[in-house]
């Protein structure tokens, strides 16, 4: 998805995440890196639907972004779910003067990872995309371009930088209401597309899921890596 925080988006998010566990699975899979009573920074949370999920795991969780809309988000549903150990701060991350046991980077995009090495004690933990293909749309439109799994590593062989690294696919699609909301997903990831064209792509991905909320799913399987850097003294 291009990446725009508005009622429309969040709540696509919000349904996704909710009717594929991805994450909660995801927080499975990241819970072993981490040590109960932690303290964790999540820098670019977005929604934090992460950081819900990790919660209960950690002593405290901040999370850390540049859209306020997603901080307030995150914020009010962690009040409402009881969960009093997530710190939303909607900023910069070069505003952080606090040191953390873990530092989390989810999704985040293109970036030199290293320098925030000096946010945490122990482990950075940084999952990104094995590739930039998405069964979302088109593929042809896809135009976001964020480091994958093979750039992260060709850049940190290069440098001798010392990593563990666990790849996974988990399932990531989107539910949807009706086939006018279906192609209104579509075009609003690629707006580039026509209507035929759009209508071509959904025929042939969508299933049909005879669910009373959601009775279309459009599938996606998220194919990614989880790289692990421990902190040197």
């Amino acid at each position: 998805m291009r990446f725009e925080w508005n009622e429309q988006t969040i709540g696509w998010f919000m349904d996704a995440s909710a009717y594929t566990g991805f994450h909660k699975t995801l927080a499975e899979l990241i819970v072993p890196f981490l040590s109960p009573r932690g303290t964790l920074c999540d820098i670019g949370c977005g929604l934090g639907r992460l950081d819900m999920e990790l919660a209960p795991f950690m002593t405290k969780i901040t999370a850390i972004d540049i859209n306020e809309n997603a901080t307030e988000i995150l914020r009010h549903e962690a009040m409402t779910a009881g969960l009093d150990n997530i710190n939303t701060i909607h900023g910069d991350v070069s505003s952080l003067i606090e040191t953390f046991d873990f530092v989390l980077m989810s999704f985040f995009g293109q970036s030199n990872m290293l320098e925030f090495l000096k946010l945490c004690k122990r482990r950075l933990i940084r999952i990104v995309s094995a590739d930039n293909n998405s069964g979302l749309y088109p593929q042809k439109y896809r135009c976001s371009v964020k480091d994958t799994v093979p750039i992260v590593q060709e850049e940190l062989d290069a440098k001798g930088i010392s990593y563990k690294l666990e790849l996974h696919s988990i399932e990531f699609g989107q539910p949807l209401r009706s086939w006018q909301e279906a192609i209104q997903y579509v075009l609003k990831n690629a707006p580039e597309a026509g209507n035929n064209e759009v209508i071509d792509f959904l025929s042939e991905r969508i299933i049909r899921t005879d669910e009373g909320d959601f009775p279309l799913y459009l599938p996606n399987q998220k194919e990614l890596g989880i790289f692990v850097f421990e902190k040197e003294d």
